[in-house]
């Protein structure tokens, strides 16, 4: 069974990870140069570019016994294009990855499906999405007082993650 991680704690280990890997509270994260910096700090850390379709419906994958995250064309070429649905599929797996999940993980449509029938997995997918808001939109007092609008032009997320991550503040 997977460890039961509090909110406010994966809070605490999503900034600590975003600011050993150099990044400012009120930086937005660029997408390479999150997976550059994660490949010098974590040496055995890899990514891998597959066609669009080998993930089945899957945006991105971390398969922990490979130290991998696969991410499909259209979602590498979308976190060069800073699109933050694609820059949260791939922090999500990375939060798979440095919260020690274990197995093969996507994100996708599909994942959502299997979680509904797994505790354990529902509970991985629930705190990997809880670390990619809490990695890309740092708990900081700066952030508390922002509004959705300042907090998707700061972050460059989603209107929904920015509404989201906001009113877990309120």
């Amino acid at each position: 069974m997977v460890k039961f991680i509090p909110s406010e704690a994966i809070d605490k280990i999503a900034l600590a990870h975003r600011r050993a890997l150099g990044f400012r509270d009120d930086q937005m994260i660029d997408g390479m140069t999150l997976i550059t910096k994660l490949k010098k700090r974590y040496p055995e850390f890899n990514y891998l570019r597959v066609q669009n379709g080998s993930l089945k419906d899957a945006d991105a994958q971390w398969d922990d016994r490979k130290k991998l995250i696969t991410i499909t064309e259209a979602t590498f070429a979308g976190i060069n294009r800073e699109n933050p649905r694609s820059l949260f599929a791939v922090v999500h797996e990375v939060g798979h990855a440095l919260l020690g999940h274990k197995g093969i993980l996507n994100r996708g449509p599909s994942s959502l499906v299997a979680a509904s029938f797994s505790a354990n997995l529902k509970r991985m997918e629930h705190q990997a999405n809880s670390y990619a808001a809490s990695f890309l939109m740092p708990d900081t007092q700066l952030l508390r007082t922002m509004t959705v609008e300042q907090i998707i032009k700061v972050y460059n997320v989603s209107r929904e993650a920015a509404r989201i991550r906001w009113s877990q503040f309120r």
